[in-house]
C-alpha cells in the first residue's frame, strides 16, 4: 500500500510532521519494504494498534509448542477454559503475540514481555514476583526471595519506587516485610506485561512497569453455567502445602469468579546438611471477580481481594510478621459507545495493608545472634534487647480514559489520581518511653496526573506511537510522633511538606526488515519522586542493602530522579524458531542511593545506618537475548541470557544529614558499581512435549547458570558473590479433566545464595533439593 500524504487525516499529518522533526523526512518516504516504527509518549490504549500480519505469524509459530492459540474478541472476558492453559504450562520465550487484542496494545514498547498465569501451575509459583522469576518469557528480571511466599521484584536493576506495579496501584506497606506483588497469588491473574523502560504513562511516574491483569468474570453464550477447580501442591523441602478452590459461572450478560487459597510451610533446608533457615509461614486469601453487562455497550467489573498472613519468618531481617492483612477493591466501568468518545474506561481502587511484628521468635535470635545485643537491653549487663513493629498503609485512586478512533489508529486522553498513606513504628520497649520509636510518621502523597497517547499506522508497514504524561505530586508528614522526643522537622532539619512537578515522554519504534525479522528501538525520558520511605524514614530498621541490618534515614529534601533511556533490539519469528536480542542504556540524574555512617554509641566501623542521598549521575545498561528452536514435533530447545550493569559516577557528595565531608566517610572512591545489581544470568533448557494437539504430557529440564558478581558497591559494605548452576526438572501429565504436576528443584542440592540475599547473622541461602507434586481437577 502506497502512502499518499495529501489524503491523510489531520491527526496523521500532525504525527508525520513530528516525525519529520525528530528523525528526518527520509523515514516518511513511501517504503519499499514492510516497516514499523513506533513513536511513543505512552497512554493507556485498550485496543491493539493495527499491525498487519501478526495473527498469521502467531498462528504459524511454534507448532508443537502450543503457540498461536485462539484469540478472544477485544475486551471480551476470558472463558477460563481449562484446556487452553495446557499449552502455556511451561511458556515460551516470546509470548507478546499470544496476548488478547485488548492487552496487546499495552505491550508495544521495545523488549516488552508477557507472562501468563498458566505457568504458575506448571512452575509451582507463589506470588507474582515468583512467577516472573521462573518464567522463561520474563527477561531482565531478578527477585529477592524474602520468604518462600514473598519476593521483591527487580526489573533491569531497578526496584520499588522506580518499578511500579499496576492494575490497581500496588505499593508496599514496608519495604522489607511487604512488597509490590506478594499480595497477589500468581494463579489469580490472566497475564502480566513487563514494560522495561519509560515507555508507559498510564501507570504513574516511574521507569519500569509491571501491568497485572486480574482474572475477569466469564460470560457464557449458551446460558447459565457453573464450573469449579480444585488444586493442591506439596513441596518436601519445608513441608510446604498450597491449596486452592475456585468456582466460576454466569450467563450471557453476567459472570463471577470466586477463589480461596491456603498456604503453609516450615523451615526449609539449604544445600548444606542440617542447615535450616527460619522460613515458616501461614497464608490465606480470598479473591472475587463479579461482572455484569449493563447494556450491549457497557460493562461493570468488581474485584475483591483479602489476604491474611500470620507467623511469617523473614531470615536475615530484623523483624518477623505476627500478622499482615490486606484488603483490596477495584471497580472498572467500560463503555464502548459513550457518545463523547469511541471508548471510555474508568477505574477506581482502594487497597489497605496493616501488620504487626517483633523479634521474639527463637529462629530469629538463632539466625542473627547479635540482634539482642544490637537492640536496647533492659539492663546494660544483659543482652535481652528486642523490638516490635506495626504499620498501616493504603493506596487509592482513579483512572479515566477516553479513546477516539482515527482513520488509521486511535488517540487516548486520560487523567488519574493516586493517593498513598503510610505509617510505620519501630519500637524498642526497653528504651525510655519518650525516645524508643524509630518511625516513618504518618505520611501522605497525592499525585494528580494527565496523560495522552496517539497510535497511528502510517501505511500497512509503518506504525507511529506518541504520548506524554504530566504529574503534580504533594507530600506531607506528621510533625509529632509518640516515642520521638522532638518534632520530625527538627530531626530532618527540613520542611515536611514537599511538592513535585514531573513529566514524561517517549518515542518507540518497530521496523519489519523482511518476513520474520523485526527491528525495534525506543527513547524516553521520565521522572519519579522519592517514596515516602525515602523521604520520611527516621532510623527504622528496614532491610535494603545486602548487609541486612541497616536502619534508614530519609530526607524530605531529596530531588526527584530524572531518567533518559535508549533501547534497540531485533527479533525473528518463524514456524520453528524464535529469537530476540535487546540492549539498553539509561542515564539517571539525581539517582537515589545510600550513604553509610556510624551512628552515635556504636563501635567505630560498625556501620548500621544509611541515609538516602541523591547522586549526581548513575547509569544502568545491559542486554537480554533469548532463543527457542522446535527441533521436532516433540523436542524444543531454548535459552535466555540477561545482563545488567549499574554505576554511580559521582559518589563523593555525602547525604545532607551526614557529618562526613565525603559519602560513607571515604575520600578515595569517586565512582563505583551501584548496589543490589544481579550478575550475568543464563538459562538453558530442553522441553519434551506430547506432539498431539491435546498436549497430554510434558517434561522440562532447565539449567540456571549465574555468573559470579565482583562488581560491588564496596563503600556500602557489599561483598562479592560466587557463581552457581542450578538444575530443575518439571513434568506434567493430563488425564481427562485431571492435571498432575511433579518436579525436582535444585536437583544437585547446591548450597548457594543470590547476590542480593542478606548477609545478616549466619546469612541467607537458597533452598536445597526439594521434590514437589501437585494435582488439579476442573469440573
Amino acid at each position: 500500500m502506497e502512502c499518499d500524504r495529501a489524503s491523510l487525516c489531520p491527526e496523521l499529518r500532525l504525527t508525520l510532521a513530528l516525525l519529520t522533526l525528530l528523525v528526518g523526512s527520509r523515514l516518511l518516504s513511501p517504503p519499499t519494504c514492510c516497516a514499523q516504527i513506533g513513536l511513543g509518549i505512552q497512554l493507556q490504549t485498550p485496543v491493539a494498534p493495527i499491525n498487519p500480519g501478526m495473527e498469521d505469524a502467531a498462528a504459524d509459530r511454534g507448532a508443537g509448542q502450543g503457540r498461536g492459540t485462539a484469540e478472544q474478541a477485544p475486551n471480551a472476558p476470558s472463558p477460563l477454559a481449562f484446556d487452553e492453559r495446557i499449552n502455556k504450562l511451561f511458556g515460551d520465550v516470546d509470548q507478546i503475540e499470544d496476548l488478547p487484542a485488548a492487552r496487546r496494545g499495552l505491550a508495544t514498547s521495545p523488549a516488552a514481555d508477557a507472562v501468563f498465569a498458566a505457568e504458575a501451575v506448571g512452575r509451582k509459583t507463589r506470588d507474582i514476583g515468583d512467577l516472573l522469576r521462573q518464567s522463561k518469557s520474563a527477561h531482565g528480571v531478578a527477585v529477592q526471595n524474602r520468604t518462600p511466599i514473598i519476593t521483591d521484584t527487580r526489573v533491569r536493576g531497578q526496584r520499588v519506587g522506580q518499578v511500579l506495579a499496576s492494575g490497581s496501584y500496588w505499593a508496599p506497606a514496608r519495604m522489607d516485610l511487604d512488597t509490590m506483588m506478594n499480595k497477589l497469588d500468581s494463579r489469580l491473574i490472566e497475564d502480566v506485561i513487563l514494560i522495561k523502560g519509560p515507555y508507559a504513562a498510564r501507570y504513574g511516574p516511574g521507569f519500569r512497569f509491571v501491568d497485572m491483569d486480574f482474572i475477569k468474570s466469564p460470560r457464557f453464550e449458551n446460558g447459565s453455567e457453573l464450573h469449579g477447580l480444585t488444586s493442591v501442591t506439596y513441596n518436601t523441602n519445608g513441608q510446604q502445602w498450597a491449596g486452592r478452590q475456585s468456582a466460576w459461572g454466569g450467563s450471557q450478560d453476567y459472570g463471577y469468579y470466586v477463589s480461596y487459597g491456603h498456604q503453609t510451610g516450615n523451615d526449609y533446608e539449604t544445600g548444606e546438611d542440617d542447615f535450616y533457615l527460619p522460613t515458616s509461614y501461614k497464608s490465606r486469601d480470598i479473591f472475587a471477580a463479579i461482572g455484569v453487562d449493563l447494556t450491549c455497550n457497557e460493562r461493570l467489573e468488581f474485584n475483591l481481594l483479602r489476604l491474611d498472613q500470620t507467623d511469617v519468618e523473614f531470615p536475615g531481617l530484623v523483624f518477623d510478621l505476627n500478622f499482615l492483612v490486606t484488603d483490596g477493591y477495584e471497580v472498572t466501568y467500560t463503555n464502548e459507545a459513550p457518545g463523547f468518545a469511541d471508548l471510555f474506561v474508568a477505574e477506581v481502587w482502594y487497597n489497605r495493608t496493616r501488620f504487626e511484628g517483633d523479634t521474639l521468635r527463637a529462629g530469629k535470635n538463632w539466625q542473627i545472634p547479635s540482634l539482642q545485643e544490637t537492640l536496647e537491653p533492659s539492663d546494660p549487663a544483659l543482652f535481652d534487647g528486642y523490638g516490635i513493629t506495626d504499620g498501616d498503609a493504603l493506596s487509592g485512586g482513579y483512572r479515566l480514559e477516553s479513546t477516539y478512533f482515527t482513520c488509521n489508529g486511535h488517540l487516548t486522553f486520560g487523567t488519574d489520581m493516586i493517593v498513598l498513606n503510610q505509617e510505620l513504628n519501630d519500637i524498642e520497649p526497653n528504651a525510655p518511653a519518650d525516645d524508643n520509636n524509630f518511625p516513618i510518621p504518618r505520611s501522605h502523597s497525592v499525585d494528580i496526573g494527565l496523560f495522552v497517547e496517539d497510535v497511528e499506522q502510517i501505511n500497512e508497514c509503518l506504525t507511529v506511537t506518541a504520548g506524554a504524561r504530566l504529574d503534580g505530586i504533594f507530600t506531607d508528614s506528621t510533625e509529632y510522633v509518640d516515642g520521638v522526643p522532638v518534632g520530625m522537622s527538627e530531626l530532618y532539619d527540613a520542611e515536611l511538606d514537599q511538592d513535585f512537578v514531573l513529566g514524561a515522554a517517549y518515542l518507540t519504534g518497530e521496523y519489519k526488515l523482511r518476513p520474520g525479522w523485526t527491528v525495534d528501538a525506543g527513547m524516553g525520558t521520565a521522572q519519579r519522586q522519592p517514596t515516602l520511605t525515602e523521604m520520611y524514614s527516621e532510623s527504622a530498621f528496614i532491610g535494603s542493602l545486602q548487609r541486612g541490618l541497616t536502619f534508614l534515614q530519609g530526607d524530605p529534601e531529596l530531588n526527584p530522579e530524572r531518567l533518559f533511556q535508549l533501547d534497540v533490539g531485533t527479533r525473528f519469528e518463524d514456524r520453528d524458531v524464535s529469537f530476540g536480542l535487546h540492549g539498553y542504556y539509561s542515564w539517571i540524574k539525581d539517582y537515589i542511593t545510600y550513604d553509610l555512617f556510624d551512628p552515635a554509641g556504636t563501635v567505630d566501623g560498625f556501620q548500621q545506618g544509611a541515609s538516602m542521598v541523591n547522586t549526581d549521575l548513575a547509569t544502568i545498561a545491559g542486554f537480554e537475548t533469548y532463543g527457542q528452536y522446535a527441533a521436532s514435533d516433540y523436542v524444543t530447545l531454548f535459552g535466555i541470557m540477561s545482563y545488567v550493569e549499574g554505576r554511580d559516577h559521582h559518589r563523593t557528595n555525602p547525604a545532607r544529614r551526614s557529618e562526613f565531608i565525603d559519602r560513607s566517610g571515604n575520600l578515595d572512591v569517586e565512582s563505583e558499581p551501584l548496589p543490589g545489581i544481579s550478575p550475568l544470568e543464563t538459562r538453558l533448557g530442553i522441553l519434551l512435549q506430547d506432539p498431539s494437539p491435546e498436549k497430554r504430557w510434558g517434561i522440562e529440564l532447565m539449567a540456571r547458570i549465574v555468573d559470579n558478581q565482583d562488581r560491588v558497591a564496596a563503600t556500602l559494605e557489599e561483598i562479592e558473590t560466587p557463581g552457581f548452576t542450578i538444575y530443575t526438572l518439571r513434568t506434567y501429565r493430563r488425564i481427562d479433566q485431571w492435571l498432575l504436576t511433579a518436579g525436582v528443584e535444585n536437583l544437585t542440592d547446591k548450597f548457594y545464595r543470590e547476590h542480593i540475599d542478606y548477609r545478616s547473622g549466619y546469612g541467607v541461602y537458597r533452598p536445597g533439593i526439594g521434590f514437589y507434586v501437585g494435582c488439579e481437577v476442573a469440573y
